[in-house]
């Protein structure tokens, strides 16, 4: 059909004939297919365009600097390294192309640090040794777990038992750090000790010049002078020790430490502890550390205390340089978990975190809980000058939580994680005959918390006193419509950064 002919149908209203009617579906089927033949052609000249213009990404010219690049592969790592193995994600980075693996290689970081390396048979020691000779003289940092093998076994062969171990830590690469995990701590006698069991001279070992070491046995030694063998642990700054839980009620009620005193030196400035050993000895170790300025005390939810302790201890426990102090690993149930706070005398700390486990099952009481033990413990921590808190997954009634946070007027930084209060703690406050809330706080933090924290009431305290409050960021474990909050939009106008988000249970 020619052009002319369909500009008269067009315009003409008359009724099509049969062969009218073939012939126009004829010529759509024929512009149907035109179409599809250049749509397709158009689709194979958009794939072409785009893979030709992938060539020109900065990655393939170069035009990212390598130290950016690198900068780029240390985020990654570290961003990914709760829930891969570094050395894992430094693999996968290295194995995209040549130009990545050469940009790796240059990165003294990447390959500073070896984390929980699982030894069940032999060490790799060439591996180990490869890896780390990448970091250069970047500060270097290696753990090792030791699995026994058949650990039902009387006497089983112990991995840190093998020469390769011992002779890669004796003859190095120098380590800053090294973390030692295993069995008991008769598995370490061969690395402590600088003799060695067979006779000989005193060995001289790389990792006596560590600046930090982690150690961790799960059996209580069978004899006490067993206990002896951590004198021979170098002198560090910072010390790890995941301790294991006496077998018996005549090691626990022993009213001493069963660790030497030696090993706390006072170049020790950070302390780790995790264990679920009585008060009393915590704070024995406490009282020789007197220049800690960073200490975490990990009681694990077998933490025990003797409830028959009425009366306080004698004496406090002065540190006089502590900023830093972090309880972790806390069971709710367990109503004294916080006393050692009653004899710390810190006047120097800066920042404090509590953090219960969030695993446990909820309460059965209905009302939230006043926590007066836990009220008492912190109400009586001797400090000054706190400026960050964080507290985390602990049902709490909000006049505890006043009566908590309001005798820390000089804080700067709060953080509520996974805290089950209500907006109790925001509403009708600061009467004359109470004590002000947040007069000096500049960011809030209140993560996973539960809808009864009703934003309006958190930004209309500051809003009313005209706090200088910098940071507002809230997640409500909740689903609903949030609706308005002219609060919040008060707030912000004013100048505070406000981020508040629904998430679901």
């Amino acid at each position: 059909m020619d052009q002319p002919r369909l500009t008269h149908l067009l315009n003409n209203r008359t009724a099509l004939d049969p062969l009218e009617i073939k012939s126009i579906r004829h010529e759509v089927q024929v512009r149907t297919q035109a179409i599809e033949r250049l749509q397709l052609e158009l689709q194979k000249l958009e794939s072409e365009r785009a893979a030709w213009q992938s060539l020109l990404s900065p990655l393939r010219r170069n035009s990212i600097p390598p130290e950016v690049l690198g900068e780029i592969f240390g985020y990654v790592v570290l961003a990914t390294e709760s829930t891969k193995p570094r050395r894992s994600q430094v693999n996968v980075l290295c194995r995209v192309c040549k130009a990545w693996r050469d940009v790796a290689l240059g990165i003294p970081s990447l390959w500073a640090q070896l984390d929980d390396i699982v030894v069940q048979n032999h060490l790799d020691v060439a591996k180990v040794r490869s890896w780390l000779s990448r970091a250069r003289n970047a500060a270097k940092m290696l753990g090792i777990v030791g699995h026994h093998r058949y650990p039902k076994v009387p006497n089983p062969v112990c991995p840190f038992a093998s020469s390769a171990v011992q002779e890669f830590l004796s003859s190095g690469p120098g380590l800053n750090s090294l973390s030692l995990k295993c069995k008991s701590l008769h598995c370490f006698s061969e690395l402590l000790n600088p003799t060695p069991s067979h006779g000989g001279a005193p060995i001289s070992r790389s990792f006596d010049s560590l600046r930090s070491i982690s150690l961790g046995f799960a059996q209580w030694p069978t004899s006490p002078d067993a206990w002896q063998l951590l004198d021979h642990l170098p002198l560090v700054t910072s010390l790890s020790l995941d301790l294991p839980e006496p077998d018996n009620e005549e090691d626990r009620d022993n009213p001493e430490s069963p660790l030497p005193h030696s090993i706390f030196t006072a170049n020790l400035t950070k302390l780790r502890i995790r264990s679920t050993w009585p008060i009393e000895w915590l704070l024995e170790i406490l009282d020789v550390c007197t220049n800690l300025e960073g200490l975490v005390l990990e009681y694990g939810l077998g933490y025990y205390v003797d409830e028959d302790m009425q009366t306080p201890l004698e004496n406090e426990v002065f540190l006089p340089k502590l900023r830093s102090l972090e309880l972790r690993e806390m069971s709710v149930y367990q109503q004294t978990t916080t006393r050692v706070l009653r004899y710390l005398v810190v006047p120097s700390l800066k920042a404090l975190e509590i953090v219960y486990d969030g695993d446990q099952e909820p309460l059965d009481e209905l009302s939230l809980p006043k926590r007066k033990e836990f009220c008492e413990d912190m109400l009586s921590l001797v400090v000054s000058d706190l400026q960050y808190f964080r507290l985390e997954n602990l049902p709490i009634a909000p006049a505890s939580l006043y009566d908590i946070l309001s005798a820390f007027p000089s804080l700067r930084h709060l953080v509520l994680d996974g805290v089950e209060s209500d907006s109790g703690l925001f509403r009708n406050r600061d009467f004359e005959d109470e004590p002000p809330l947040f007069s000096e706080l500049e960011v809030l933090e209140m993560l996973n918390v539960p809808p009864s924290f009703d934003p309006n009431d958190v930004c209309s305290l500051f809003n009313e006193r005209n706090r200088v409050l910098k940071q507002l960021r809230m997640t409500i474990v909740v689903d609903p419509s949030p609706g308005k909050e002219w609060h919040a939009k008060r707030l912000s106008e004013r100048g505070t950064d406000i981020s508040i988000s629904y998430i679901p249970r």
